[in-house]
């Protein structure tokens, strides 16, 4: 029964997924995108010590900016495992400046210098990554959600930034868990939620908030009741003053156009109380001494503010934000460029927003050597990307894609003194049709090998991990 409920948490959110891929791309027709979605930033996350050193998780890889916004630099999904046209990784940085990221494959990590990454302990590969989470107070210590599709969630910490990660619980069989979060101000006090998608008893769906008193060692659980149409629990932020204090998202279906509810809790999750609704609620932060909370929606809801850490909020304007967070005296929130313009922006009270990042910014790579994994893979995606981001000057890929290497291989051949041939894909059959097509098969195909692609990935299904160029060759389609 645990295996069906993970396939359905899977499929579920594969579904709408292509749903709103599929209504975008129609919404768009006349704009093929090489990846095959449009392109999106909806992950924010920061360095622990640094508040002008910022990465962003986007559907082409990652963006990053180590001067408040100024500059940009770009990094392709590739490098760490992630394939762009499926998959949103959940990232974080840490103090040496190392970023982590979590997706179908397990936890990857890059070196301090963001040029290669690596899976650096079998005990996190191989598994789904459901969610990281870091406390501020040990930048260090980082907790993560995995599942290996079959049996109950798994509850893993690693104390030396990401290197080396142990089993810390294994979590309630039922419930398939959504969001974990660290308490900032207690370093024992550690948060889950999640759902029990079909409870065997009810017969329905239940929604939980679990709470830890023992670093995740063992946990309480306060049921979260579920209005008509709403479908799980998602933990959003703690307060950084109070570990008693955290925001919890009321999640409904992405075709549900009611409002959704942002819950609070006061009492570390005994007892919750409705503080606003919106429209698609995308996140919520406080800021570091908790007097103040920010929450955000992704239609025309747009950014609300809260001036008695989260008891009560006012909008203060309307947009289309699919992320938030906050560092320093800063909040950032991704936007919907091809919405609104704009993909980053940043404020310090709300009453005034600055546009640090548009598109035609990202137009370079991180100083890295030719021969490591972000200076050889990387390059080869830009014409993917450049078309996608609809950089100025740049027209459409012959067949929607540039045939670039879809994994982070790196040949013997390769040394920075030379430019060797990159793998080549001919033969392989891996190109998209044609890039301008707007005709409504190659949506249903999209579709499909989606579906198929996921089902050779589920756990226990017989499939197989990618293989790497360095291993059988360059076809990876």
């Amino acid at each position: 029964m645990l295996f069906f409920a993970h396939v359905r948490r899977f499929y579920e959110t594969l579904f709408f997924a292509q749903l709103g891929i599929v209504a975008t791309l129609f919404a768009f027709s006349g704009q093929a995108h090489a990846h095959g979605r449009p392109p999106l930033i909806g992950q924010v996350a920061f360095h622990p010590d640094d508040p002008d050193f910022v990465v962003a998780r986007a559907t082409w890889g990652l963006v990053l900016t180590e001067d408040g916004g100024e500059s940009w630099r770009w990094m392709c999904a590739a490098v760490m495992g992630t394939d762009p046209t499926r998959e949103d990784p959940v990232i974080r940085v840490m103090p040496d400046g190392a970023i982590l990221a979590g997706n179908f494959s397990g936890i990857w990590r890059s070196t301090p210098e963001r040029c290669d990454w690596e899976q650096p302990d079998p005990a996190v590969t191989d598994v789904f990554t459901i969610d990281l989470d870091v406390r501020p107070s040990e930048p260090g210590t980082v907790f993560a959600l995995i599942t290996s599709g079959i049996d109950s969630d798994q509850l893993f910490r690693s104390d030396d930034m990401g290197r080396s990660w142990s089993e810390v619980s294994t979590l309630q069989e039922l419930v398939l868990m959504e969001r974990v979060r660290l308490a900032p101000s207690d370093p024992t006090r550690v948060y889950l939620s999640g759902a029990i998608p079909n409870d065997p008893e009810t017969m329905g769906r239940r929604a939980f908030f679990f709470r830890s008193d023992d670093a995740g060692e063992t946990f309480t659980e306060t049921e979260l009741p579920l209005l008509d149409g709403e479908r799980n629990a998602h933990l959003l932020a703690v307060d950084p003053s109070d570990p008693d204090r955290a925001l919890v998202h009321m999640t409904r279906r992405a075709t549900d156009d009611r409002p959704q509810r942002l819950l609070l809790t006061e009492d570390g999750g005994a007892t919750f109380r409705l503080v606003m609704e919106a429209l698609e609620l995308s996140g919520a932060a406080f800021s570091p001494d908790g007097s103040q909370a920010w929450a955000t929606a992704r239609t025309t809801d747009g950014l609300f503010r809260s001036d008695d850490g989260g008891a009560t909020f006012t909008q203060l304007v309307g947009g289309n934000f699919p992320c938030v967070g906050h560092s320093g005296e800063r909040l950032w929130m991704c936007v919907d460029e091809l919405r609104d313009d704009y993909a980053m922006a940043r404020t310090e009270t709300g009453d005034t927003i600055d546009r640090v990042l548009v598109f035609d910014m990202i137009r370079q790579l991180p100083d890295c050597p030719r021969c490591s994994q972000v200076g050889y893979v990387c390059p080869e995606w830009f014409p993917d990307l450049a078309y996608d981001l609809r950089l100025d000057g740049v027209t459409a890929p012959d067949g929607g894609m540039t045939g670039a290497p879809r994994d982070a291989s790196v040949p013997l051949t390769c040394t920075d003194g030379g430019e060797p041939e990159p793998p080549t894909t001919e033969g392989c059959a891996c190109r998209a049709g044609g890039g301008k097509s707007s005709h409504p098969g190659w949506l249903f195909g999209l579709f499909l090998a989606t579906s198929l692609w996921w089902r050779r990935r589920l756990p226990g299904s017989g499939g197989t991990r990618r293989q790497t160029a360095s291993s059988s060759g360059p076809c990876d389609c």
